[in-house]
């Protein structure tokens, strides 16, 4: 086969991306995570070039008394009893805070021209979605996720 005939992230990835910028607050993420049915965002700065991911696993230490999320903090819950009410409240406090903190930069990314087979694998392995990323200018410029394979795949038949 060909090089110029394999299957490339560009040809199946979703577009546009849905994304956030990264001086956006943690009530921005929450909206987007809930609306989208997402479980993690990408992030770009205002020039759109991705710089990480916020996930729902990140933002869920949030909701945790600050000693439960604390790098060494405690591991017995057993003794401590909570409320809606209080988790509510700690959420609001942190709801007009920004996301930077809370960024996970060290994210897998493919870019357009990249083999779909090498998505796939990461897909397989360990992630939901994928971000796809120029190798330009560092934009991000797509996603792609088993679902939007499978929307793919559906739309060839």
């Amino acid at each position: 086969m060909a090089n110029s005939d394999y299957v490339k992230c560009s040809d199946i990835m979703h577009t546009p991306p849905t994304y956030l910028y990264v001086d956006s607050t943690v009530q921005d993420t929450i909206d987007m995570l809930l609306e989208h049915h997402m479980y993690d965002v990408p992030v770009v700065d205002r020039n759109e070039v991705f710089v990480g991911e916020i996930s729902i696993r990140r933002l869920a230490g949030l909701l945790l008394p600050t000693s439960l999320s604390m790098e060494q903090g405690l591991m017995n819950t057993s003794f401590m009893r909570e409320t809606l009410e209080d988790i509510r409240q700690r959420l609001h406090k942190a709801s007009g805070s920004p996301i930077e903190p809370y960024l996970n930069r060290d994210t897998v990314v493919v870019y357009p021209d990249s083999p779909l087979i090498d998505a796939l694998m990461l897909l397989y392995h360990k992630f939901i979605r994928i971000p796809v990323v120029s190798r330009e200018n560092g934009h991000l410029v797509g996603a792609i996720s088993l679902i939007t394979l499978l929307r793919s795949l559906e739309e060839a038949d």
